[in-house]
């Protein structure tokens, strides 16, 4: 038998999917500016794509299914029938362990007339069902008849032409699922680069200062604050103070806080809502400085300064 080599592409689901859930992974990793964690996305879009199908081959006495992670074979003499889908055999799916649309669908699944099954599929207009003496596979080559041809197998009782699971297959509804993730996924990165909040409020009580930020929210005790040191710093005349980079927050156009490492080499906790006078609050000791954009700076200043320094 010939070596046979057959292509795969996705279809419009699986597009959809995986080109909302990479742009909406990859904008989520930029803006949350935690090392580890904006790690993990891009390696999770690798994984996806690192396991789904590539192509499939029909050579050495088995079909190939091409991965990036590692080639799986079937071998010849297990497979008892190489048919196309049909409707029937999609209805009633349910996924039981198992990739819905990104990259493909890919994993353990089960239908009511196949029963628990392995799909490598990408695009499931052009399935294939193969039958071998352990397991039921389902593929997709883009060529499915010269696909079916070259395996020589059996023919089932299956359709001739490749057909799509039926419409109302539990694998169509996931896909929809995945989309709306998507969707939902890309509506919270699209807010939070709009986020502007404006400068974030705070309570001075006795000798505690808290910033109420949503996302690194900080109370400064008056013991571990120089009062004496305290003034507005005007990012525009001191540019020792303007951040270089971020070590631990969140940041937008309109709104940053967290922990920012500044011009001057210090790495400073940072309250900024777009304006370029801020309040430094510096340590007593070896602690961090604390920059808050204020209201009414000088009102702030004053009001710390008469509270603490008074004391």
């Amino acid at each position: 038998m010939p070596e046979r080599t057959f292509s795969v592409s996705y279809d419009s689901v699986a597009k959809g999917v995986s080109a909302l859930v990479c742009v909406a992974l990859m904008a989520i990793a930029w803006m949350v500016h935690i090392v580890f964690i904006a790690m993990l996305f891009p390696l999770f879009i690798f994984l996806a794509y690192a396991y789904s199908p590539r192509g499939y081959e029909v050579s050495g006495g088995a079909i190939v299914i091409k991965r990036l992670i590692g080639n799986i074979r079937l071998p010849l003499a297990d497979v008892r029938e190489v048919r196309a889908g049909a409707p029937g055999d999609f209805t009633g799916v349910i996924r039981m362990w198992g990739n819905g649309g990104l990259f493909g669908y890919y994993g353990l699944f089960r239908t009511a007339k196949l029963g628990k099954c392995s799909w490598y599929v990408t695009d499931r207009s052009k399935t294939v069902i193969v039958v071998a003496a352990n397991k039921t596979v389902v593929l997709s080559p883009d060529n499915v008849v010269g696909f079916i041809a070259a395996t020589g197998a059996p023919a089932g009782n299956g359709a001739s032409n490749p057909t799509p699971p039926s419409g109302n297959s539990r694998s169509f509804i996931g896909a929809l699922l995945g989309i709306g993730i998507g969707v939902v996924a890309i509506t919270f990165v699209a807010m939070a680069m709009l986020y502007a909040p404006g400068p974030a409020a705070y309570t001075l009580a006795g000798d505690a200062l808290t910033i109420h930020d949503k996302f690194y929210p900080v109370t400064l005790r008056e013991n571990a604050v120089d009062a004496g040191q305290i003034r507005i710093v005007d990012l525009t005349q001191e540019p020792g103070w303007r951040t270089t980079a971020r070590t631990n927050g969140f940041a937008n156009q309109h709104y940053q806080s967290g922990w920012f490492r500044v011009a001057n080499g210090r790495t400073v906790r940072w309250y900024r809502a777009g304006g370029s006078r801020m309040v430094l609050i510096p340590p007593k000791g070896d602690g961090n400085a604390v920059l808050y954009q204020a209201k009414d700076p000088e009102a702030f200043v004053q009001e710390l300064q008469r509270t603490w320094t008074a004391r």
